[in-house]
């Protein structure tokens, strides 16, 4: 697979948490959700993988997605 089991595991939760972010959940219940132990942790993942914040990026593909419904 190219990758560590850790590695694997957070990109699977990362995964996990954008589509949460996507359905509306809050980043405090959605690093709950996703199996992070804490929201520092997936803000620290989104930093990385993004370079934004769990909540921004909530916010730029939700006026995306209302734009695509509208």
């Amino acid at each position: 697979m190219g990758t560590t089991p850790a590695r694997y595991v957070e990109s699977t939760r990362f995964d996990i948490a954008k589509s949460l972010l996507d359905q509306g959940y809050t980043a405090t219940q959605t690093a709950s959700m996703a199996g992070f132990p804490s929201y520092e942790s997936l803000r620290r993942v989104f930093a990385r993988e993004l370079s934004i914040s769990p909540a921004a990026y909530q916010r730029r593909f939700a006026t995306a997605r209302r734009e695509q419904a509208g």
